[in-house]
Order: C-alpha cells, then structure tokens, then sequence
C-alpha cells in the first residue's frame, strides 16, 4: 500500500519560539491541496497526518530514525515496475520520497492526475 506522511497543522516549535506560535508545514499543505483537488487519491493511499514533535515512532519504523521528514511517500519497493521510481530512496523493502514536486509527480503518473504546471 502507498503510504503519505504530512504533518499536522498549527503545531509549535519550541526549539523556533518561546512564544508558542502556530505553524504549518508550507510543503505538507501542498500536498494536502492537492489530495483536495482529488479527493479520490484518499481511496488510493494510505494518509498518515503525524505531529511536528520528533521522534515519529510510526516513520522511525519503515525507513528509519534519520529519514522522519515530512511530506514523506512510501511504497514497497516493487510496487511500480511500470512506473519510474529511480527518484526514490531505497530502505529495505520499501521507497520513498519527500520532495513535495516528485510527491506530484509520483501522484501523477500511477493515478491519472493533472502535473504541476
């Protein structure tokens, strides 16, 4: 199954502020905008929406403690022979992605959607 990683909106980083500001993932909004332009990707992916507070335990178990960036897509590693998966990194058993552009694309080719433009 495709896994989708995002942050959740209005966390806080106290390593940022002391003052407790509200922020939100600018790369993980993108996706999320994307995934309400096609509402039907949400029957075709597994979304996770996780904390901005590290560690992400759920993350740290399929790729690893030093890859919990997010947006994050995973797939099996043998998931897509027919589509071009050499722009993802290979950890195990699986592949993944966190660039919101390659996200897209990805998104793109195995589900018909439109491309950035």
């Amino acid at each position: 199954m495709t896994k989708l990683f995002l942050l959740k909106p209005d966390f806080t980083d106290s390593n940022s502020d002391k003052e407790e500001k509200r922020y939100y993932c600018p790369d993980c909004a993108l996706i999320e905008g994307i995934i309400k332009y096609y509402p039907q990707l949400e029957q075709m992916i597994e979304i996770h929406r996780v904390d901005f507070k590290r560690p992400r335990q759920a993350l740290i178990e399929i790729i690893g403690e030093e890859n919990q960036g997010c947006p994050v897509l995973i797939i099996d590693n043998k998931q897509d022979s027919i589509i071009d998966t050499s722009y993802f990194t290979s950890v195990g058993d699986k592949l993944f992605v966190n660039s919101t552009e390659l996200i897209a694309l990805y998104f793109a080719e195995k589900f018909g959607i439109g491309i950035l433009h």
